[in-house]
This record gives structure tokens, C-alpha cells and sequence, in this order.
């Protein structure tokens, strides 16, 4: 195995590796429980009883407050009633513009196979990271699914300014509902509007003072019928995150305000014994995007309104998690989920798009597929000459003392002429040796014989023999041996 492991290491990190394998898995197989492209009542209620990571984050620069940590992944824009879903549209259009404020956070995100086709990032994204492509919308997409780890480098602005204008279009899109749906919702909408005029602010808060005055946060709710808002709205009033944030942008949208719907997570917590933090599938989150006159799109989170400590506190969220698992296996899980990340981060994540990056410090920003073969080349040709030397270079030297006497013993006769065959036994090298040397024919035959049957023999030579006869192989010194006139053998 130490033989072969530099030359499968070389081949791990250098041999040239496609960027999308030689065969396919069928449709649904990796999914690991992404979020989709649409969010209909109760989607989420397993999730959040899975405490398995979503992705893990490591801050380049100092961490934001929990209150910031809002994790970005889809953006829903229309809706037929019952669900939310993406508008293809926003494809077209171009990407967002991001004014950073007062800070510009990096960091790094490793994100756990979704098999859906968008990279999670803090709100608000300054640019897509590598691989990515940074929509309208300030989501960020692939052109494929991600069906296994990915990490990426990644740069938000956490209190930055997003859309200060407004196309119409776009607007059209953030306003749309569908009709014969919501009836009580559309009039109480249109009453707030009439009630607050041009000041859209107002009719926000109006409804989150509504939310937080009247309603509870639970995930047992009862079914609801074809008009689901009207009835979490002025019946049930209870609810997590899916209804109240579809409730509240249909509201707006009733009153004339764009708002959007943002699939994502928020919180988190930091492992104690490794400076990451970890987002889990149960951190799974909803919230809206209203478009403000020279604000542009907000953040606001209906769901933090009713239940703060749900949404926000990385305390509570631990709780939760720690729920899960018998008391007192929380550090193992930590040290468990650390150790996975280092595999992660090795091996999992390292594709096509790493390897490429190999040789950066040598200034080879990407590496094409004939250098990398060339590297590989050279990096196992090295390791095949370094196999091949340990192999000949002979057997090394013995801890125990009577082999070692032997050994040494062997070299001096080859020295002299006389090499030993590998495969010749003591007994048959001692007669060779008698041949060749007549004058020492005893002490030779002597020497041969009593190794074989301290080393072969059953019960072998008491130990003051056996010192003796150590002292005796390292004292033999074969001179020169007469020329033959023969065979020796």
C-alpha cells in the first residue's frame, strides 16, 4: 500500500478529469433534498425535522450578525392560487445590481448535493460565483443541476440596496394574481392602499403589526380549500414560514406593491471545533422582497414578525437540532460533521473545475488538459523511478541482531566474489563457501549450519549461543579467495 499510494495520489490530483461523467444517473436519483423552483402549503414539514447539513460556510472576513444570516437560493414570482413558482423570464434580463453600503462580506460555501440548478449565497450577491450565472432577480443559477458537493467562493453586501428602479415589466410580473382567488384578501389589500395612499411603507407595516399582533407560528396547521390565503388570513391565523410568506405577497400584490416570494435559509450555527458554520436542511426558510420607492427591494420577513426566535436565534436553532439526538451526542456530532467536512473538502469537492486551478501559485490560472496530463506524467514517472529505486536498492537492514550479523556477513563475501544467490539457502551457500575456500571449509560450514537452525529449526540455539555465534559471523573476514580452476558449485 505505501508503494502504491503516491502514484494513486498522483493520479487523484493530476490525472486530467472531465467535467461531466461518462454516464448518467436517472432523473430524481441525487436529489438530497434541494428547494425546488416552487413552494406550495405544508412542502416543507419533513424538512424541517432533518437536522443534515444543507451547506457549510467558512467567513473570509468577519461573520454578520444572526439577524443578517439569510441564505439565498430561489426566487418565486408567480402564482396560480396554490403555488409559487420561478418566471422563466427573468432569464433574459439583466443581472442584478448590487450597491454594497457599508460592507462587503466573503466567504466560502460548501453546498451538499440538491440536484437542482442554483447555488445558495448570502443576501444581497455582488457577482455569481465561479460557475454561477447572477439573474435579475439576485439569484444564482447553473447551467446544471448540482448533483454532488460544489464549493465556491462567493461575495454579498449584507445591508446593500438592490433594483433602485423598477422596469415596467418587471413591475407587472411583482403584481400579478390570479383572478376568482383570495376574494377577502383582494378587498382588504385594496382598502389599505385607498387608507394609505402613495405610502407603500405604511401598508407594510400595517400588515406586519397585523401578523404580530393576531397570529401564531406552528407546523400543525389545518388543510385549507381553493381560497388557502383568505382562510390562514381572517380563519386558521396560524401557520410557518410557507404560509405566511405567500399570504403576505399576496396581500401586497392586492394593495398594488411588487413583492416577490425568496426560497432560502436563515441562521445557522458555528461549529465550536472548527471555524465554519453549518446550515441545515431544517433551517429551510421563506420570506418576501417588497419594492419600495428609492429603497428599492426589502427584505421582509413576515414569519420573524410572529416567531423571531424561529427564524433568527442560531440558539434556538442549535436547541432544535440537539432535539433530534440523545443528550450528550451533541459534541460527537460536531466532531463528526468536522471530520466529514475535511473529506468533503479533499476529496468530494474536488472536480474538474479545482483540478484546473491546481497550478495558480505557478501562474497557470487554468490549467488546460495537456498540461495537467503532462503534470500527471511527470508526477508519475517521479513516482515510478522512487518504486523502482526502494525495490533495488536491496533488502534493508534488520532489527534483529543475528540477521543483521548475517547480513553484513553475506556483503563481505560478496565483496570478496563470492555473492550469495538470492534464493540459496544458508546451509547450501556454506558448502559453496567450503569449496571456494578450503582453509575455512569448518568455521564456514560451522557459521551456515548453526544460522539455519537458529533461524529455521525448531527450539533454534540457547542465547549464549546465539551471541556467540553473532560475534563470530561479525568477526569473519574472508580475504581473498583463491582463483578457481572450476566450477565452485
Amino acid at each position: 500500500m505505501a508503494i502504491a499510494l503516491p502514484l494513486a495520489l498522483a493520479a487523484f490530483w493530476l490525472f486530467p478529469r472531465l467535467s461531466t461523467p461518462l454516464w448518467g444517473m436517472p432523473e430524481n436519483v441525487l436529489g438530497q433534498g434541494g428547494l425546488g423552483e416552487s413552494m406550495s402549503p405544508d412542502q416543507w414539514v419533513d424538512m424541517f425535522a432533518d437536522d443534515g447539513p444543507a451547506l457549510r460556510v467558512r467567513f473570509l472576513d468577519p461573520p454578520p450578525p444572526p439577524q443578517q444570516m439569510y441564505w439565498r437560493a430561489q426566487v418565486l414570482w408567480n402564482f396560480d392560487g396554490g403555488s409559487w413558482t420561478r418566471e422563466p423570464g427573468i432569464q433574459g434580463l439583466a443581472a442584478a445590481r448590487v450597491e454594497a453600503g457599508n460592507s462587503v462580506l466573503r466567504y466560502e460555501v460548501t453546498l451538499e448535493p440538491t440536484d437542482q440548478n442554483y447555488l445558495a449565497v448570502m443576501d444581497l450577491p455582488m457577482q455569481a460565483p465561479d460557475g454561477g450565472r447572477l439573474l435579475a432577480d439576485a439569484s444564482v443559477v447553473t447551467s446544471s443541476p448540482v448533483s454532488r458537493m460544489r464549493k465556491y467562493e462567493a461575495v454579498s453586501a449584507p445591508g446593500g440596496r438592490l433594483g433602485i428602479e423598477l422596469e415596467p415589466g418587471v413591475r407587472r410580473l411583482a403584481t400579478r394574481l390570479p383572478a376568482d382567488f383570495n376574494p377577502r384578501t383582494l378587498a382588504l389589500g385594496r382598502q389599505w392602499r385607498a387608507e394609505a395612499g402613495d405610502n407603500d411603507a405604511l401598508v407594510v407595516q400595517r400588515a406586519l403589526d397585523w401578523i404580530d399582533r393576531e397570529f401564531s407560528y406552528s407546523l400543525s396547521v389545518p388543510p385549507t380549500g381553493r381560497h388557502a390565503v383568505d382562510e390562514f388570513l381572517f380563519d386558521t391565523k396560524i401557520g410557518f414560514c410557507q404560509h405566511y410568506s405567500s399570504a403576505f405577497a399576496v396581500l401586497m400584490r392586492s394593495a398594488g406593491i411588487p413583492t416577490r416570494v425568496v426560497l432560502g435559509y436563515a441562521g445557522g450555527y458555528r461549529n465550536p471545533y472548527a471555524d465554519y458554520w453549518v446550515v441545515r436542511r431544517m433551517d429551510a426558510h421563506a420570506w418576501n422582497e417588497v419594492w419600495l420607492e428609492d429603497r428599492g427591494w426589502v427584505r421582509v420577513d413576515p414569519t420573524a414578525a410572529v416567531a423571531p426566535v424561529r427564524v433568527l436565534d442560531t440558539v434556538a436553532d442549535r436547541q432544535r437540532s440537539e432535539a433530534l439526538l440523545p443528550e450528550g451526542l451533541a459534541p460527537v456530532r460536531d466532531l463528526a460533521d468536522w471530520a466529514r467536512r475535511g473529506w468533503n473538502d479533499l476529496v468530494l469537492a474536488f472536480d474538474a473545475e479545482r483540478q484546473a486551478k491546481l497550478f495558480r501559485p505557478l501562474g497557470v490560472d487554468q490549467a488546460s488538459a495537456t498540461q495537467l496530463g503532462l503534470a500527471f506524467a511527470v508526477g508519475a514517472g517521479a513516482v515510478m523511478l522512487l518504486t523502482l529505486w526502494y525495490l533495488m536498492r536491496g533488502q534493508p537492514a534488520s532489527r534483529d541482531p543475528l540477521v543483521a550479523a548475517w547480513l553484513e556477513f553475506v556483503k563481505r563475501l560478496r565483496r570478496a566474489g563470492l555473492a550469495k544467490d538470492p534464493s540459496e539457502p544458508p546451509i547450501a551457500f556454506g558448502r559453496r563457501l567450503s569449496a571456494a575456500l578450503p582453509a575455512r571449509s569448518a568455521e564456514l560450514e560451522s557459521l551456515s549450519r548453526r544460522y539455519a537452525a537458529c533461524r529455521y529449526a525448531r527450539g533454534g540455539l540457547p542465547d549464549d549461543e546465539q551471541r556467540q555465534l553473532i560475534a563470530e559471523l561479525r568477526a569473519f573476514r574472508p580475504g581473498k579467495p583463491p582463483r578457481p580452476t572450476g566450477d565452485s558449485r
